[in-house]
């Protein structure tokens, strides 16, 4: 029955999600699509064709339920779709779950339930980054893991390894990811993991031939994604790196657990987790960019490995990570300001609290607790939903210290609302016909006006170290964009592209076709009427 109660808290905490609105990168991926006039594989949006298609089918029905329940343009079209978007992200979590569960009732029987309620807790309590491409890369490498362990050695093998093969798809950086998996395959099969290797090999291949053949502009627009992409390390990169996994461990205790695991871990367990933790890391190192959502595959592997931390203990962590879980909850509420006077205090803080719990573990492994196994499971699972839970109330900072430290899901929803009635007052001047979109892509989802462009968030425009690096054909299309004949007004957000600094060739696009000595400036936005031929 405590089990169940269990299952059903985190179902109530579920519902409690449902309403957070999704973050600006979600919103830049649906906007985009919304209103470029081509279909999905051939609208560019910054991420990878899979993705693009993963994502198009879980905006699906939560589209066309808020199309038919709420007025275009209103705060309640706009809740209602990310409630619906987030609704498929619980169930498919809930499904990688649940075949984590069945996977891993072979090999360790009556406590396999622990770890699957720890991986959906991994997955879905991650907000606002449920529907991100390292998300998705998560929940698809835990179906595989799952999955891996389910039928014969070369069946269930070979469907984990297209299920890896997607997870390797879905982004540049995320075959570490799909790799990391694989290791943790073979801590419980080596010959599992062979089979799940070379399926994902093959299908890998096979996927990027077919979009060669069918879409070869999608390799191109990958090549230039990489060739503007920041230097993966630089001279600043160490001390940045320990800030970022500084935040990890201080937003999420079970990234804290994480080294005790490795506390009284055999040999095999040390070598696999080990090496699945590394490819974890090096799954954001390689992007060169230390967002908080690029780090939710390390996270839920946290998550169903402190599961395993505590059992072994015995449950004896359970009362110094209770702790740990109130201390986080209370931070992440606490002024941005006093964090970020006090970060030094609270990085040092954070490492002790690691460095105890190692100690502790070394403690409990040599003495386990008497608690009954069942209780151990119980134990293990409640603190691991209790832990992603600490960063999910409705005032929690999306980080402790790093550029979202203010960013909440109260300041995301009042964002979004002054975001729609911004939009309103731009349609007013504009009218709701063909525009020219010179802005982040998350303006594209509230302002909602099509443009007849692959390119609504023109990249490749924006970033001023793209000519000479990304393509010409690439830049040139962007450009033409600019010039589209159907469109009437020019939305500009010079805050997002700076005139000062932009290329020459823009810069005069601009001015040749746009008036924008006669701009309208509205919420932010520069407004310019096309100059008269």
């Amino acid at each position: 029955m405590r089990r169940n109660w269990l299952i059903l808290a985190a179902a109530a905490a579920t519902l409690l999600v449902l309403a957070y609105p999704v973050n600006n990168n979600i919103r830049y991926e649906v906007g985009v699509h919304r209103v470029s006039g081509y279909s999905i594989a051939e609208t560019f949006s910054h991420r990878p064709l899979t993705f693009r298609f993963v994502s198009a089918a879980q905006s699906w029905l939560p589209t066309l339920a808020s199309e038919s329940l709420a007025a275009p343009g209103s705060l309640a079209r706009a809740w209602l779709f990310e409630a619906g978007f987030r609704l498929v992200a619980a169930l498919v979590a809930a499904a990688a779950a649940v075949l984590l569960t069945v996977g891993l009732r072979r090999r360790l029987g009556s406590a396999a339930w622990a770890y699957g309620l720890a991986a959906y807790a991994g997955l879905f309590f991650t907000a606002p980054a449920t529907g991100e491409p390292d998300w998705w890369a998560a929940v698809v490498a835990v179906a595989a893991v799952g999955t891996a362990l389910l039928a014969r050695e070369s069946t269930g093998g070979s469907m984990a390894g297209a299920l890896l093969a997607v997870v390797a798809l879905l982004k540049i950086s995320s075959l570490p990811i799909a790799l990391a998996a694989v290791m943790l395959i073979a801590a419980f099969d080596r010959r599992r993991a062979l089979w799940a290797l070379a399926s994902a090999f093959v299908a890998g291949c096979l996927a990027v031939a077919l979009i060669w053949w069918l879409a070869p502009y999608e390799i191109v627009w990958l090549l230039d994604i990489r060739a503007i992409q920041p230097a993966v390390w630089t001279a600043g990169t160490s001390a940045e790196l320990r800030e970022y996994l500084a935040n990890l461990a201080a937003r999420w205790p079970t990234v804290a657990l994480l080294p005790a695991f490795f506390v009284g871990g055999s040999r095999r367990e040390v070598i696999a987790v080990g090496g699945a933790t590394g490819l974890a890391v090096l799954g954001f190192v390689a992007q060169g960019q230390y967002y908080v959502y690029h780090a939710v595959p390390l996270v839920v592997l946290s998550a169903v490995l402190a599961v395993h931390t505590v059992r072994r203990s015995g449950a004896v962590l359970r009362r110094p990570v209770l702790v740990g879980i109130v201390v986080v909850a209370m931070l992440l509420v606490s002024s941005p300001d006093w964090r970020l006077v006090h970060t030094d205090g609270l990085f040092t803080a954070t490492g002790v609290w690691v460095l105890a719990l190692m100690l502790l573990q070394s403690l409990a492994v040599r003495a386990p607790g008497a608690l009954p196994r069942a209780a151990v499971d119980r134990w293990a699972a409640g603190l691991v939903v209790a832990a992603m839970l600490a960063s999910q109330t409705p005032w929690s900072a999306e980080s402790l210290t790093l550029g979202t430290r203010d960013k909440t899901v109260m300041t995301n929803l009042a964002g979004l609302s002054a975001g729609l009635a911004g939009a309103e007052r731009v349609r007013q001047v504009v009218g709701e016909g063909p525009v020219v979109y010179l802005t982040f892509g998350a303006t594209t989802y509230v302002l909602g006006n099509p443009t007849r462009c692959r390119y609504p968030s023109p990249l490749f425009l924006q970033r001023p170290e793209a000519p000479g690096r990304a393509s010409a054909a690439t830049r040139g299309e962007s450009l033409a964009c600019l010039t589209q004949p159907d469109a009437r007004w020019l939305v500009w957000d010079r805050t997002w592209l700076h005139r000062k600094g932009a290329a020459p060739d823009l810069i005069a696009t601009i001015d040749g076709t746009w008036n924008c000595e006669r701009a309208v400036l509205v919420d932010g936005l520069t407004l310019c009427p096309r100059r008269e031929q």
